[in-house]
């Protein structure tokens, strides 16, 4: 029933809307808190949203599917509870590392090579993203959902079911996909981030989601 209410084809402009300002507010929240962490001007171009099963994220994360990704990922344990995720491809993961240091990492072509310090600066990168959108759909949601330390590895997206989607209900859960990207006067970096409602919460959520606009 979730996925024949919410499939993206059947939701109206308003519901459109709603998913677009989740976005937007996601935004702006991780643009000014990343101006901050890199110290330089940071902005976010505004989002494309899409609202699916789960089972499509494959599809909707429009990165390389055969390539490794960093993954970012994190979940919140009370209130609403729901799986945020955030992806970097290896392009976007060296883009990161020079704006952020004089010397480029020569192993970005191997994610997994990375260095303790570049490893942090990507996982720092990725978790204001993530905490920033907690912070943002706490606020669009009038809920008050806490996040449990951010996450990061390195993997391709269908690597996914086996790690961050692995205790998730697949057929009765849906996702939202937030793409966008991350500019500065020198760089212009992708990103994608997925929010995963629980099963458990996942009515409670799509109403708050929708509250303004059924």
């Amino acid at each position: 029933m979730h996925n024949e209410q919410f499939t993206l084809e059947e939701l109206s402009d308003f519901h459109l809307d709603a998913l677009q300002e989740v976005g937007n507010i996601g935004a702006g929240h991780a643009a000014v808190a990343l101006t901050q962490f890199l110290n330089r001007s940071t902005y976010m171009s505004i989002p494309n949203v899409a609202l699916d099963n789960v089972e499509s994220i494959h599809r909707l994360v429009k990165m390389p599917s055969d390539q490794d990704l960093a993954i970012i990922s994190l979940n919140t344990v009370s209130d609403l509870k729901y799986t945020l995720l955030v992806f970097f491809e290896k392009e976007s993961v060296g883009k990161i590392i020079d704006l952020m240091t004089t010397s480029p990492d020569n192993n970005t072509g191997h994610l997994s090579g990375l260095s303790p310090l570049y490893f942090s600066l990507i996982k720092e990168t990725g978790s204001i993203l993530l905490l920033k959108y907690v912070e943002a759909l706490n606020y669009f949601l009038k809920s008050n959902s806490f996040p449990s330390p951010p996450k990061l590895r390195f993997g391709t997206i269908e690597s996914l079911d086996k790690h961050e989607l692995n205790k998730l209900n697949q057929d009765k859960s849906t996702v939202l996909v937030v793409e966008c990207d991350i500019f500065t006067s020198k760089r212009n970096i992708a990103v994608d981030l997925a929010i995963v409602p629980h099963n458990e919460t996942f009515d409670q959520f799509m109403k708050s989601l929708f509250s303004e606009v059924e």
